[in-house]
């Protein structure tokens, strides 16, 4: 397929020019006074911003576990799901783990126990990370019937940075119901083989406690990067991977994702992104483009605030396709050509 001859206009945005707002969202809405015409593709030029991100963010900043209690002389494990909030900021693993601590600390009794029953005490919880391996462990103690802890992972949830893998936890987006009662009724009985043998811990004593550790370190300090997404540049060329809540298959799926920035510079230096030879182009069919969006998200996809990324500039190049232009002594000679055509006679030479 040809190429068309096209011209190409650039955009500077800086962020510090959007409209405040009491969210401030990384969320803008450019407008041109003049429209861009024949708008065939666009790219991604260039992007520059501090890694200086949050890496505890609103929107992505709990931690859920669950608790399964058997009361002593019962039969049936009971289950409760639990949740706290961390401040958003930037912490490392070690601050992480002291702030998730004080959090269940301060967690009353009463929002800490499993059952209705009087004498049972909340689970013992204390995280820490190891600084020989940088992995981060939970200590478990129990002192009344049995408990097992397991940690819940959602959407946005924060274990995967704390190093904890998919089968240590209990996966939330790749099971078909929400709640965990065939978790509990499976405890008693549950061998190497069950699929959640391995997120499933039980809680040791104050004498002895138990403590877990995740499979891998901790990069809760490293964020990974972040998404530029659009939804008006973009005409569904990108995909994004998910998984189907009914079938659990992986599945791909259009997104409006302009750029991955990946943050290869050390933290509290500027990140340049600069594109490529093999650039990321997004092609809008001719479209004039007159007012369009402009999101910042994480890495999970969450549209990030400007107070826990700050401001960045961004170079946004269009390839407009070049319309055919005549002047007037062109637009003279050819109706002078096309005249003499018409009236002067034709002449056959035998």
């Amino acid at each position: 397929m040809t190429e068309p001859r096209t011209r190409t206009q650039y955009i500077h945005i800086n962020s510090k020019h959007r409209h405040e707002t009491l969210e401030n969202l990384a969320d803008l809405r450019v407008h041109l006074p003049q429209p861009i015409r024949n708008c065939y593709r666009l790219s991604v030029k260039s992007l520059t911003i501090a890694n200086h991100l949050y890496n505890i963010r609103q929107g992505e900043n709990t931690l859920t576990w669950a608790e399964f209690f058997l009361p002593p002389g019962g039969s049936t494990y009971i289950d409760r799901e639990f949740t706290i909030t961390i401040p958003t900021g930037y912490y490392t693993a070690a601050e992480l783990c002291t702030q998730i601590n004080t959090l269940i600390n301060n967690m009353s009794a009463a929002d800490h126990i499993v059952s209705s029953d009087l004498n049972e005490v909340p689970l013992g919880i204390a995280f820490s990370q190891n600084q020989d391996s940088y992995r981060v462990g939970i200590s478990l103690v129990n002192t009344y019937g049995t408990k097992y802890f397991a940690p819940i992972n959602k959407k946005h949830s924060i274990w995967r940075l704390l190093g904890w893998v998919d089968r240590q936890v209990v996966n939330q987006l790749k099971r078909k119901v929400r709640d965990l009662d065939d978790i509990s009724n499976e405890i008693l009985t549950m061998t190497i083989d069950y699929e959640y043998f391995y997120a499933l811990i039980q809680a040791g004593t104050t004498a002895s406690p138990v403590v877990a550790q995740g499979n891998l370190p901790a990069v809760i300090e490293s964020p990974a990067g972040l998404y530029l997404t659009s939804n008006k540049l973009t005409s569904g060329g990108t995909y994004e991977t998910l998984t189907h809540q009914d079938s659990l298959l992986t599945i791909a799926q259009p997104a409006p994702v302009l750029e991955f920035i990946q943050f290869t510079a050390d933290r509290y230096s500027w990140v340049h992104y600069h594109a490529t030879p093999s650039t990321h182009y997004h092609y809008l069919n001719d479209e004039n483009i007159q007012d369009f969006d402009i999101q910042l998200r994480s890495e999970n996809g969450v549209i990030l605030n400007h107070d826990e990324c700050g401001d960045y500039n961004l170079v946004i190049a269009f390839d407009c396709v070049v319309e055919p232009t005549y002047s007037p002594e062109y637009l003279r000679a050819y109706n002078l050509e096309a005249y003499r055509n018409a009236h002067t006679p034709e002449r056959i030479i035998l």
